[in-house]
């Protein structure tokens, strides 16, 4: 029998991404000492220091499925929202205070095990850089994690990122832009019958010339890297983060209707 093939290792689909991009690798410039504290690029050119996130490590993954399946029991039990076996499930058919309930414990999950360690990895390694000037983007890689569809974790990250301290300045001041696609695995495009490699991206303030240049040039070089390393002809389609799926086999969340 043959055994079953082994996911591609993220890092080693990104690196050599970055580095065709011109970015440097932080362990490079800093060795492996405080690795997890770090941040893993720089792109010098832009200013930019980006911390890439995946979904699927550190059992992110199985701890959003279990916060979902505690929601569902939950709600059964209270006979709020009542649903049986496996299910493609879009948030418009939730009411809206089970809607309300499950979007904040998803963003609590990503704000903490994402958002908050990332913005303090960049953080970090501005001042070990001597970098304080530089800005950070959080580069978030998903392939159908825990059955959150793209455009729940857009919307939950972007959300995440409108926060405000009191003092009425943005929240995780060290982040400055956000980057969101799928590496590995291909998702599914409404409408259309190929598959999708997705990239969603923008600097968290529309203004900020410096993000946007960088955010630019990595979304027109992925697709062509993508294609080149992988030896397999991708078409470009543009799509909105409503637009695309992950797959149908399983219990899925997808936003649907207006982003509340």
């Amino acid at each position: 029998m043959q055994e079953p093939r082994q996911p591609v290792k993220l890092q080693s689909v990104i690196d050599p991404f970055v580095v065709k991009c011109g970015g440097e690798l932080v362990s490079d410039l800093v060795g492996a000492r405080n690795l997890p504290r770090n941040a893993d690029y720089l792109f010098r050119e832009y200013g930019v220091i980006a911390e890439l996130k995946s979904l699927e490590s550190n059992d992110f993954a199985g701890l959003v499925q279990r916060k979902f399946g505690a929601l569902l029991g939950k709600w059964h039990r209270q006979r709020r929202f009542m649903v049986y076996g496996t299910v493609n499930l879009s948030t418009k058919q939730l009411p809206p205070d089970c809607r309300k309930e499950l979007f904040d414990e998803l963003a609590e999950s990503l704000q903490k095990h994402v958002v908050l360690q990332a913005n303090n990895q960049i953080k970090s390694t501005k001042s070990l850089l001597r970098l304080p000037e530089a800005k950070g983007l959080l580069w978030v890689a998903s392939d159908n994690s825990a059955g959150m569809d793209p455009d729940v974790v857009w919307y939950l990250l972007r959300r995440i990122l409108q926060k405000r301290k009191p003092t009425g300045e943005l929240a995780y001041s060290s982040l400055h832009g956000l980057a969101y696609f799928n590496p590995r695995v291909p998702a599914k495009y409404v409408g259309g019958p190929e598959p999708l490699m997705f990239w969603f991206s923008g600097p968290r303030q529309t203004e900020d010339a410096q993000m946007t240049s960088c955010l630019l040039r990595l979304h027109e070089a992925w697709l062509p890297y993508l294609a080149s390393s992988t030896g397999i002809r991708i078409r470009r389609v543009e799509a909105r983060p409503e637009q695309v799926r992950f797959s149908d086999d399983k219990t899925s969340l997808t936003v649907g209707g207006k982003y509340d």
